[in-house]
């Protein structure tokens, strides 16, 4: 069975602001992101909700035939691998209850004053911020301000600096991750390092400050330094449980190591683009595994060439169902621009929240003296606004999304195959091919969450951890919410049959 990587990369999800814009060169994105190792009760493995998935292994036709037998042996495998999930969870209970309270307070053991300051931060900065906060409600049941209520009995009631960040881990997952709502675990040196490394590249700089100046700060460098040291002492002790269990040998693999980005690791992942002639002469078929950023010149190398080679086809298939997202830039540079014959213009909307962590991320005050923000009671009729959602935001922002030509286009008909596991960047390609015409949609609805830029950060101040929230609550040109709506496909694939099935099936 095919396992996806958990992304590390940031999320863009538009161009933003025109000063600040992430645009094309924006970087890379994990929409619905894998949380990362978020306890170790979880283990390393940690894969929830409609974060990270098994991938399923489009084939072209081969996929069709023998669909059964394929579900039937990943049933098997995923057997085996709950039972070795359970197994390592019953070894790191076991390891965790024999911990005393100051071995798992790694964040240096902060006071209950702290830990409640730090939720009532958490709260008030997503009240003041996070645009989601009436949508999460009707749609998550996550109504903020009862579930703070509930959770400060809580963090009064934490012994110690892991339970404190259970109980902040528990309070987030309340959110369903509407709008991108997550608390970060060890992924903080890497997304610290890619913003140190996008804020060097021309025209990013202005665009990736406050990313930097935001993440740079002492205490979340010492936080997260010692939670990858307690986590990984943790793993130590469960894999010492482990091998003695195992009369001193290792046994199976453990979940960091399942998880982990190791060289071993990335040798054995797939390519990230498949290409396949279905029919010579007629259909083609490319499966687009990510939007990865950092794959763009090697799956430029691949996609550049089969474009030209079947351009003169009746048909073109693109399959990102499995893509949760990435780039916008590589679905641009390398989907759009190649194929279309034509400028591409999606127009869309963006509202957001007056809060001061917006003023600092958005650039609010420049882009309201410019003129480039506007007040929210200005916007333009949209009969599928929710009023409500709106009621609650400042400004907005018109962008449109516009995709220039590259090279001669594709003659025939694009098929652009969709389903519930594209979300962020790969929910705007499917916006965007839908609302421009550049492709015909088949499959399922989309998750959402389309329309926007990269996710601002809310930095508690007494344990530096960081919870990441879109800023911007995105909407097409007639109100439609992207993140409540996503993008419904043209052709919808009946129950039990897959995107590929149902467009083949339109072909023929």
């Amino acid at each position: 069975m095919r396992k996806k990587r958990a992304w590390i990369g940031g999320v863009c999800l538009g161009v933003s602001l025109a000063f600040t814009a992430c645009g094309t060169d924006g970087r890379n994105a994990g929409v619905r992101e894998v949380p990362d190792v978020q306890s170790v009760q979880e283990g390393q493995n940690a894969i929830g909700g409609q974060d990270v998935q098994d991938a399923q292994t489009p084939q072209g036709v081969q996929e069709i035939e023998g669909t059964e037998d394929m579900q039937n042996a990943s049933k098997a495998q995923d057997g085996q691998e709950t039972t070795g999930t359970q197994n390592a969870e019953a070894l790191r209970e076991q390891v965790l209850s024999e911990m005393t309270d100051e071995q798992k307070n790694w964040m240096g053991g902060l006071s209950g004053e702290q830990r409640l300051a730090d939720f009532e931060s958490l709260c008030d900065g997503l009240r003041d911020n996070y645009p989601y906060v009436t949508l999460a409600r009707r749609q998550a049941g996550a109504d903020l301000d009862a579930l703070e209520t509930a959770y400060r009995a809580k963090v009064e009631g934490c012994a110690n600096d892991d339970a404190f960040y259970e109980v902040l881990k528990d309070f987030v997952r309340e959110f369903s991750y509407t709008g991108h709502l997550d608390l970060w675990g060890r992924r903080y040196e890497s997304e610290l390092a890619s913003a140190r490394e996008f804020v060097k590249e021309p025209g990013q700089e202005k665009r990736y400050k406050p990313y930097v100046d935001t993440l740079d700060n002492p205490v979340s460098r010492k936080t997260y330094a010692a939670m990858t040291a307690y986590y990984g002492e943790v793993d130590r002790l469960t894999e010492e449980k482990r091998a003695a269990e195992n009369d001193g040998s290792r046994g199976e693999s453990t979940e960091a190591e399942a998880a982990g980005e190791t060289d071993a690791v990335e040798e054995a992942m797939p390519a990230n683009v498949e290409t396949k002639i279905l029919e010579p002469g007629k259909t083609a078929y490319i499966f687009i595994d990510a939007f990865d950023y950092e794959q763009m010149e090697t799956d430029r190398e691949i996609l550049l060439p089969f474009y030209d080679k079947v351009k003169t086809y009746d048909n073109l298939i693109v399959d990102i169902t499995n893509n949760l997202g990435g780039s916008m830039s590589y679905f641009d540079e390398l989907v759009a621009a190649p194929l279309t014959k034509e400028t591409l213009t999606v127009p869309g909307y963006q509202l957001f929240k007056d809060g001061e962590n917006n003023r600092a991320f958005l650039y609010v005050e420049e882009g309201v003296s410019s003129g480039l923000y506007q007040p929210v009671s200005e916007l333009p009729p949209m009969p599928k606004l929710n009023q409500e959602d709106a009621a609650d935001c400042d400004w907005f922002l018109r962008e449109d999304y516009t995709v220039e030509p590259t090279g001669e286009g594709f003659d025939g008909k694009i098929w652009l195959l969709v389903n519930e596991n594209n979300y962020s960047s790969s929910e705007y390609a499917a916006m965007f091919s839908k609302a421009s015409g550049f492709a015909t949609l088949v499959g399922r609805t989309t998750s959402g969450d389309g329309i926007g830029t990269d996710p601002a950060y809310l930095i508690l101040p007494n344990s530096g951890l960081v919870v990441q929230y879109s800023p911007m609550y995105g909407v097409t040109a007639d109100g439609t919410g992207s993140e409540e709506h996503g993008t419904e496909p043209d052709f919808v694939s009946p129950e039990g049959e897959s995107a590929l099935e149902t467009c083949l099936g339109l072909i023929k």
